[in-house]
């Protein structure tokens, strides 16, 4: 099995992968992890926005961000995104910027929809190619993940500055023109042209965790999910949100570091990420607003032990092939998203309860198979 490259959300084979501690006093390898970061915030938060502004009824706004995780998933790990040269994934970014600024321009509401759809697709090519080509994990790069923290700050600085500054297609844009420069230079400097890429390869359980959180970044700004019934403003919402993407991977990281690698096996934290799941779909079943708070939060922690796992621990005889992986990662993701915000506008929270209830019971299924594997592996020996 080749070397996996320690990317924030899932490996990737590569011909080798660096060791982080050679990034661990480079400036620009640490402006490079809160670029992506910074990319991957305002991917979730601004395409949501804007869905919800423009008004489309079609799948309740959530388009544009189903768009720009499918094209994520699509070409993050194509042989043809490690081969390109830097400058394509320079371009695409500053195409990226220039399109956030040109949506906000244009006065037709249906030229405005086709802007966004595109931007939605600029961004996930560019997230993917930003995704598949770094080298070296956030959390291995020091004693502190701070990278994803002030991500987080840029982005509320932009999305909230104060009335008298508030122009926000234009301070978005002026970040990602900024991330893309920083990207361009980072790829720059550690570009090395791969012949042969297999693309993505990874157990179920591998999916579960990025899925579940996707779907509900994605839903977000849906009027009548759950989240929208605790009550909250949307400010209060999209914070809380955005503080469980952006703070829980770093304190599950410092946990883990403190806990001791080898007293945590990865095999172990594999399991613990099912058990999350699970945990969190059975709080849907509950009425209170602690179990829909708990709804939330089990997942957002799962998500965080699998962004913070050990890369290399992949059975090999449970890995599935790359197109298995891309099509379950459509499935479950951007598909399933598509359909909770279809219909959603008719059923309420239900379409998003039963999506999570789903995770849960995939979790519930998977952790079964485990152990009854386990149990013939003992009986056998």
């Amino acid at each position: 099995m080749q070397p996996a490259a320690l990317t924030n959300c899932m490996a990737i084979p590569m011909s080798k992968a660096l060791p982080a501690k050679l990034y661990a006093n480079d400036a620009l390898a640490h402006a490079g992890e809160v670029a992506q970061w910074t990319l991957l915030l305002l991917g979730w938060l601004w395409l949501g926005d804007q869905g919800s502004r423009l008004g489309w009824s079609l799948a309740s706004g959530v388009m544009a961000v189903a768009l720009w995780w499918t094209a994520r998933l699509l070409c993050r790990g194509q042989a043809w995104v490690f081969r390109c040269p830097p400058m394509l994934s320079g371009l695409v970014g500053l195409l990226t910027a220039l399109g956030v600024a040109l949506t906000s321009l244009l006065p037709d509401h249906a030229a405005a929809h086709l802007s966004l759809l595109t931007v939605a697709l600029l961004w996930g090519l560019w997230s993917a190619m930003v995704e598949t080509r770094s080298h070296v994990s956030t959390f291995e790069m020091g004693p502190l993940a701070w990278h994803p923290l002030l991500a987080a700050a840029l982005v509320v600085l932009v999305l909230h500055l104060p009335e008298s500054l508030q122009i926000t297609p234009w301070t978005v844009s002026f970040l990602l023109t900024l991330c893309a420069l920083v990207l361009w230079m980072r790829d720059q400097r550690i570009f090395r042209r791969v012949a042969v890429c297999r693309g993505p390869q990874a157990p179920i359980e591998s999916l579960l965790a990025p899925s579940a959180m996707g779907l509900m970044m994605g839903s977000l700004w849906l009027d009548n999910t759950w989240c929208a019934g605790l009550g909250w403003r949307t400010d209060a919402m999209v914070a809380f949100h955005l503080a469980l993407m952006a703070c829980l991977p770093v304190l599950m990281a410092g946990l883990l570091r403190s806990w001791g690698a080898t007293r945590v096996s990865p095999r172990v934290q594999a399991q613990v990420v099912l058990v999350l799941l699970l945990g969190g779909a059975l709080m849907l079943l509950g009425s209170s607003v602690w179990q829909a708070v708990l709804a939330i939060v089990l997942p957002s922690l799962a998500w965080a032990l699998h962004c913070c796992r050990t890369r290399q621990f992949q059975a090999t005889a449970s890995l599935m092939s790359p197109w298995m992986v891309r099509s379950l990662s459509l499935l479950l993701g951007p598909l399933l998203l598509l359909w909770v915000g279809a219909t959603s506008s008719v059923d309420g929270p239900w379409p998003l309860r039963a999506a999570m209830l789903l995770f849960g019971v995939l979790a519930a299924g998977t952790l079964a198979l485990g152990f009854s594997s386990k149990a013939r592996f003992h009986l056998a020996t």
